[in-house]
């Protein structure tokens, strides 16, 4: 089940509908009635499954605007608020002829319980398969562990996931949406990672004796903004002054992602084999004045 709405099995006390009985119940049918139901909502059904029922109560507007959307989606089938605040939710079936209608109505008591005043359950419409509900951040969510096993899952592989769940018309687009925000939620965003870089770098340092992480950052309207980082690991620089020709060459790469700039890479001969020495270095532009800042930070770094 999707992020807010936790799907699972009845418990004890609970019906295959998701329905919390607690006594008898009672028929009600006036829009604006104000009178208790002890019907509630349970987040642990099987919405694939879920029926609503007259007198039914959720918690919040947004569990039940949460809900409505699961229950469509996951039965395949699509809905429209016809009225959405607050305080009432109105929503119909969007499939043609249907009369499916739900209305709910917050509750005087407490002013947030939100409880089903007028359902009209009769489903007239077949199963819709290109679901505009179905968004890039629902698919994020729903397809989360699948992203988590292939954070680089391609569309075609994507499609055939999705296809097994009957989400079969979800275009290129939606899917690189979906892709990006399940990464975001994996790794975190770009700026998240930005801002631990400081503590990556402290980090190295700590862990490996005689190593050099130098950050470099500006200060602009009160926002520290990154300008490039120089590494060089204490095995590496060891290695190179005990083991290799005194020879450096660079290579060097165009980032073309979100963040633009250059990675540059210090590479090595030794043995009469080329390797990478693992030095790098990472700055926002290809300019002459960066890469000789980067030659001598490197050149003073493997002489000392």
């Amino acid at each position: 089940m999707n992020q807010a709405c936790e799907e699972g099995v009845a418990g004890p006390g609970e019906d295959s509908d998701g329905i919390r009985l607690e006594s008898e119940l009672e028929s009600l049918y006036d829009e604006d009635d104000e009178q208790p139901s002890r019907r509630s909502f349970n987040p642990r059904a099987n919405l694939a499954e879920f029926k609503f029922k007259l007198g039914m109560l959720f918690p919040s507007v947004e569990s039940l605007r949460c809900t409505l959307r699961e229950v469509f989606i996951k039965q395949h089938r699509s809905f429209k608020y016809v009225h959405n605040d607050q305080t009432r939710v109105r929503a119909r079936c969007t499939g043609k002829g249907c009369n499916w209608t739900l209305y709910a109505k917050v509750q005087n008591s407490d002013n947030r319980t939100m409880r089903i005043n007028t359902l009209l359950d009769n489903y007239e419409c077949g199963l819709v398969f290109d679901n505009k509900l179905v968004t890039s951040k629902w698919l994020s969510v729903e397809f989360l562990e699948y992203f988590r096993l292939n954070p680089n899952m391609d569309y075609q592989n994507f499609k055939e996931l999705a296809a097994a769940a009957h989400y079969t018309n979800v275009s290129y687009p939606v899917f690189t949406r979906a892709r990006t925000n399940a990464r975001h939620a994996l790794e975190g965003s770009v700026r998240d990672q930005y801002a631990i870089l400081e503590d990556y770098c402290k980090q190295i340092l700590a862990t490996n004796p005689g190593s050099t992480a130098i950050l470099k950052t500006d200060l602009v309207d009160d926002k520290i903004l990154f300008q490039r980082v120089y590494i060089c690991l204490n095995a590496c620089k060891e290695g190179f002054n005990r083991g290799c020709r005194p020879l450096l060459g660079f290579d060097g790469c165009f980032l073309k992602g979100y963040c633009k700039g250059m990675l540059l890479a210090a590479v090595v001969q030794f043995d009469g084999l080329e390797g990478h020495s693992k030095r790098t270095c990472s700055n926002p532009g290809s300019s002459q004045v960066q890469f000789e800042l980067t030659c001598k930070i490197l050149y003073v770094n493997l002489d000392n």
